[in-house]
């Protein structure tokens, strides 16, 4: 059972980690995100996700 807020059900989890994959240029895997059960869950999935693609990131020549 998902553990977010009241009335925000598994689609609108899906919406919201599409939205922020969006806004935010990672990418959450599948097999990640059926995962994600509360909002701490998904808080640090994306700190991960942008982590890892911050260090993925080329680093800008000066």
């Amino acid at each position: 059972m998902l553990k977010l807020d009241p009335g925000v059900d598994s689609l609108a989890l899906l919406e919201l980690v599409e939205t922020l994959q969006r806004r935010l240029a990672i990418v959450v895997p599948d097999e990640v995100t059926i995962r994600i059960r509360t909002v701490a869950d998904l808080q640090d999935v994306v700190a991960r996700m942008v982590a890892a693609a911050l260090s993925s990131a080329p680093t800008p020549r000066t």
